[in-house]
């Protein structure tokens, strides 16, 4: 139902996260009150087909399409989506009083989207704006004339402004802004996940935690990333080339012979029993095994947050995404990095409508799954 006029002047707003990843895409709408307080009033998900999207990028096929045996048309990625958002919105259509914020799986640094800290010199009464853009557009990557560049100031002291630099292919944000729009759907803000994720974590974290130095680790199905908080903001982030879920199902499944569908069940219900032919001790390690590639990954990304001149030692780590409830994972990236690691896991702290997720509540799993989306939502515009 759509907010009347006097709930809007008392200052009620309602935002839709809509999170499109390689996997499923995550929807979450939430209500902002006057008071600042918020309400998760709805949640769903729909499976994406595989090969829809591809390093962050929609497939579109060129040329001609193939047939079936049936001589029908094979549809390419693009349509398979378009399906799959359209199941998405019958189901829980949205009005257009609703703020829309959506991200795209495309993993800072990598498909397109760059991030870098920049310091500039602004003397008094020049033009800040105009010299940070000429600062980051004559540095490479950034350099790129089919880059889309915005910023952030985090800093300033005298002349010295610091600020946070965000670059994007035109090409790729033309190519998502148009899917968005052939489905009606007006966005506020388009986005990309771990700055959902990362959302998520700052509109949820505890007052005792917010001065800690943290990685935020997104484990998505075929892309990670990372994002780091220190002194309670932003400090950066980096895009894993290796690792994802997919590289932890794509070696369980080999060691254990058994398909991806079945490693997924394992992944998302924690139940290390239904292997037939294994014990559950064995399908332990053969995780473990797994979690060692992914592991070297986090290393890689810890080394590079580590590398910075203004870094502080990390007091946490905290996985996202739709691995970061593999059974055991936690204690392991623990165990092997020394520091102490849990889950985003943010639905946790923000009230959800009883008709939500019923009265069993939200899986520590599936809240880790929706929270980008949550993240976007939790945006009032």
């Amino acid at each position: 139902m759509a907010l009347g006029l006097i709930s809007k002047i008392r200052g009620m707003r309602e935002t839709v996260g809509i999170d499109v990843g390689h996997y499923s895409i995550k929807y979450v709408k939430v209500l902002h009150g006057a008071s600042g307080n918020k309400i998760v009033l709805d949640a769903d998900l729909e499976r994406v087909p595989d090969g829809c999207i591809v390093n962050g990028e929609i497939q579109v096929r060129e040329g001609d399409a193939p047939t079936d045996q049936e001589g029908k048309r094979e549809k390419d990625g693009a349509e398979l989506l378009a399906e799959a958002m359209a199941k998405l919105l019958i189901r829980h259509p949205i009005d257009d009083s609703c703020e829309i914020v959506a991200s795209v799986n495309c993993g800072a640094g990598a498909g397109g989207v760059l991030v870098d800290r920049l310091s500039v010199k602004v003397p008094k009464n020049g033009n800040e704006a105009a010299i940070i853009l000429q600062t980051a557009q004559s540095r490479p990557p950034f350099d790129d004339q089919d880059n889309v560049i915005d910023y952030e100031i985090y800093s300033r002291e005298g002349d010295d402004v610091k600020v946070n630099v965000v670059a994007a292919k035109s090409a790729l944000l033309d190519s998502w802004a148009q899917f968005f729009n052939r489905r009606g759907l007006k966005l506020s803000a388009l986005d990309v996940d771990i700055f959902g994720l990362l959302n998520a974590y700052v509109a949820t974290v505890e007052d005792s935690e917010k001065d800690k130095t943290v990685a935020i680790f997104n484990i998505g199905e075929k892309k990670m990333s990372v994002a780091f908080v220190q002194d309670g903001q932003f400090h950066s982030m980096r895009a894993m080339a290796g690792g994802s879920l997919d590289m932890v199902i794509s070696k369980t499944c080999m060691n254990l012979g058994i398909d991806s569908e079945k490693c997924h069940e394992i992944l998302s219900k924690g139940d290390l029993s239904i292997v037939d032919g294994f014990s559950e001790a064995e399908v332990e390690a053969a995780l473990r095994l797994a979690y060692e590639d992914l592991m070297a990954q986090i290393d890689i990304g810890i080394r590079y947050f580590s590398s910075s001149e203004d870094s502080k030692p990390l007091d946490k780590i905290l996985l996202g995404g739709g691995g970061a409830a593999a059974p055991g994972l936690r204690e392991f990236v623990a165990e092997h990095a020394g520091i102490e690691t849990d889950t985003v896991n943010p639905f946790r702290l923000v009230p959800c409508d009883s008709k939500v997720f019923g009265e069993g509540g939200l899986s520590i799993a599936l809240s880790n799954i929706y929270a980008p989306a949550l993240g976007l939502a939790m945006r009032k515009f």
